[in-house]
């Protein structure tokens, strides 16, 4: 008798060294932002309607670099109206963001030395703080 009880004991303690590692949550990088808001950033508001997105190098994954479509209604400073691209990552840790399509959104924007708008999870937490 002694002898099953110790069998089951060291069975039971056998099948605990076997149980799966507790769950650990990794928490996502965060992006690090600025204290204060870049001079020149605009608020734009509008209508997500499209995406352009591009592929990477091996042709069958996205670029982390994409662009949402907005339909543009208004603009704190810039003459934009109509379809209007704005570009932005889609990484957290490199302070990416997306864009839900049907849904309306006002948009902090930066002009890139090409003229094209971008934004990023930074100028964004810049207009929700400032509201």
């Amino acid at each position: 008798m002694l002898i099953s009880l110790l069998s089951v004991m060291t069975l039971a303690q056998s099948a605990g060294d076997l149980a799966a590692p507790p769950i650990q949550i990794r928490k996502a990088p965060e992006c690090t932002c600025a204290d204060e808001t870049p001079d020149g950033v605009l608020v734009l508001s509008g209508l997500v309607v499209d995406a352009e997105l591009t592929l990477a190098e091996d042709g069958r994954s996205p670029n982390e670099r994409q662009a949402t479509i907005f339909d543009i209604s208004a603009a704190n400073a810039l003459n934009a109206r109509g379809r209007t691209k704005i570009w932005h990552s889609t990484n957290p840790a490199s302070c990416g963001l997306t864009f839900d399509y049907g849904l309306q959104y006002s948009v902090a924007v930066r002009q890139t030395e090409d003229g094209a708008l971008e934004t990023d999870e930074c100028l964004m937490r810049s207009i929700r703080t400032a509201e």
